[in-house]
């Protein structure tokens, strides 16, 4: 029967239990926060009462720590040692709240089993001996799956075991299934990336990228509480977990000098950016052009970065091949779209700019997908819907998918944009 658990991702951001303690504290003791505690009791309390030989215990701890870390010659010892820790940590902290609880995930063992069993191989091309891909197969089979997958985590981490795409991506899918918190497998892994300029690296965007995410982090007037102008930027170019290390920023560099560089006047340039931000952030001052050369200024310092000698080149020209079923799509939410932001200004504002707003937002998103890019214009269509939650119909969120899968967009890039509609 499945099992319920409660999801791991509630109090943790990345590995937590035992697995996490073997490769940070020398000594082993429990670190100071109650949640952490009743991790590594759990993890701890398994391996006690599991059938498992005192020397496979203490080959799955000296490996996850790359031999740092030895449990002696009575490894339950230690165990028990742990576990009194934990409980005297627990005794003293903080009370749960009574609010809040955490989600439940479904977890069938018996499916993860065989999933992380596959993967137990992988560490037998270390150079620490079969007896280690072994051990960690007899705590997967024998104890626990979801602690066998983080001890076979930590295991290549801790040997800096270089691992491709295919088997990194099950190794998240995985991670998924037990509720783990969404840095839990890449932090510290190696993984044989692509370089961010490789057609493949903007197929591993899971939601939105590029100028269209930008303009999302400087929509209305909220987002300066929450970071600076360059902060923005930065964190618009900033890599999501699962994308190719600067793939972000070469994103939004590409659509950035598109803009740039394209013929569109200056007045264009500004009013889109005034309609996809909602009149956001006024530019301080800047012209529109030397707004946009900042942002690639930025971008060209995180590529540089990852690869030193990386030089800015022109982009390559826009595939157009999907421009007329993106005007398609423009051209039948322009009325909806014009009146949602007509009807956006907060109760007395000054209502003139966003007549004239309203006004223009079809258009220039038109121009956009014409004159720039198909793709950058359907992305900031999405954005703008998103932005003013214009009401669209499950034909159209069918059809935005349907498109958005031609362009490689990722499986929450339109989920987000249902998600976001439905709350508003």
């Amino acid at each position: 029967m499945p099992e319920q658990r409660e999801a791991r991702f509630w109090s943790f951001d990345g590995d937590f239990g035992i697995s996490r303690l073997i490769a940070t504290d020398p000594a082993g003791v429990p670190p100071g926060d109650v949640e952490e505690a009743r991790a590594v009791e759990d993890d701890a309390r398994l391996l006690l009462e599991s059938p498992l030989p005192d020397e496979v215990l203490r080959t799955v701890w000296r490996s996850a720590s790359a031999g740092h870390r030895d449990p002696g010659a009575d490894p339950r010892s230690a165990l028990r040692w742990m576990i009194e820790k934990c409980e005297e940590e627990i005794s003293v902290g903080e009370p749960e709240p009574e609010l809040g609880r955490p989600a439940v995930v479904v977890v069938d063992e018996v499916v993860m089993k065989e999933k992380v069993l596959a993967e137990v191989p992988a560490v037998s091309g270390l150079p620490i001996g079969p007896q280690v891909a072994l051990a960690l197969a007899r705590v997967v089979a024998e104890v626990d799956a979801d602690l066998g997958f983080r001890l076979v985590l930590r295991v290549l981490k801790a040997y800096g075991a270089q691992v491709d795409l295919e088997h990194y991506d099950r190794y998240r899918e995985i991670g998924e299934g037990f509720g783990y918190p969404a840095p839990l497998v890449p932090q510290g892994l190696a993984v044989r990336w692509p370089r961010f300029d490789d057609a493949s690296a903007r197929r591993r965007f899971g939601w939105d990228f590029g100028f269209s995410f930008l303009a999302g982090r400087f929509h209305g007037d909220l987002w300066q509480h929450s970071y600076s102008v360059e902060e923005g930027i930065r964190g618009a170019a900033a890599d999501e977990v699962g994308a190719v290390p600067g793939a972000s920023a070469f994103a939004l560099l590409q659509d950035t000098s598109r803009l740039q560089r394209s013929l569109l006047p200056d007045d264009t340039l500004t009013a889109l950016w005034q309609v996809v931000t909602g009149r956001g952030y006024d530019l301080d001052g800047q012209s529109v052009r030397q707004w946009l050369h900042h942002i690639k200024d930025l971008c060209t310092q995180r590529l540089r970065e990852i690869d030193p000698g990386f030089t800015v080149s022109n982009p390559a020209p826009a595939d157009m091949s999907r421009r007329d079923a993106v005007l398609r799509e423009l051209r039948d939410i322009a009325p909806a779209l014009t009146e949602a932001v007509h009807d956006s200004p907060w109760f007395g504002a000054d209502t003139s700019p966003w007549i004239t707003l309203s006004e223009s937002a079809a258009p220039v998103l038109e121009q956009i997908a014409t004159q720039v890019d198909p793709d950058l214009g359907f992305r900031l269509l999405l954005r703008t819907v998103r932005a003013y939650s214009v009401p669209v119909t499950d034909e159209h969120l069918a059809r935005y998918a349907a498109l958005g899968a031609e362009f490689g967009y990722g499986r929450r890039h339109i989920a987000d944009l249902v998600d976001s509609l439905r709350e508003g």
